[in-house]
């Protein structure tokens, strides 16, 4: 997290308070906006293209991301919120344990298979479904349980998919530390936003 060095201008702010109240809330409005749209697209920057964070296009994770403003009649009621019902998300930002329901192996794609995945690095659709490809059985090698395609003619096998018990998904969106380490940021936008209400007002 970084270190907090910037601070709301209190002086400003109580002075536009009281001399320019409605002007100040629309302007304060204006600048909670800028902060979510910011913290967004940082956000996306940052944390959804790949390692340290989350590979994830345009229309993947972050596609589940929204915003909204908290509308109040006074200054102190007023908000923004930055939130997503995707349980995928949260499991990245968390991290947690993953197994099968039903008490079978998980099926995990092989990093190496390249051909597997897309240029942005998602699961191509058609083997997101082990199943439904043909050719592909269940070996053991070395110990360890795979699903392989076997091609008779070519006399090939090839691992697609390693089978594990669990897989352990460490916390890498950083969702909540972008949010933080944007904290002087934020406390600059806002600031704007009084000194804007003052000098545009006596203008």
């Amino acid at each position: 997290m970084s270190e907090l060095t910037a601070e709301i201008n209190t002086n400003n702010l109580e002075k536009a308070l009281r001399l320019f109240p409605k002007e100040l809330k629309y302007n304060i409005a204006d600048g909670m906006d800028h902060i979510s749209r910011k913290f967004l697209n940082t956000f996306r920057k940052s944390r959804l293209q790949g390692p340290p964070g989350v590979r994830s296009g345009s229309h993947g994770i972050f596609g589940y991301f929204h915003r909204a403003s908290l509308v109040s009649q006074d200054i102190e009621g007023m908000g923004m919120e930055i939130f997503t019902d995707s349980k995928i998300a949260r499991i990245h930002e968390t991290g947690a344990t993953i197994t099968n329901p039903g008490g079978g192996k998980i099926a995990v794609p092989l990093s190496r298979r390249t051909e597997m995945f897309q240029a942005d690095g998602r699961l191509k659709q058609k083997f997101r479904r082990p199943q439904s490809i043909n050719s592909v059985k269940k070996i053991s090698l070395n110990g360890k349980g795979y699903l392989a395609k076997i091609a008779k003619k070519a006399r090939t096998i090839t691992p697609m998919y390693i089978l594990k018990n669990k897989v352990k998904i460490k916390p890498r969106l950083g969702f909540i530390q972008t949010w933080d380490d944007m904290q002087n940021v934020r406390i600059e936008i806002l600031n704007k936003s009084i000194k804007d209400t003052l000098e545009k007002t006596f203008l």
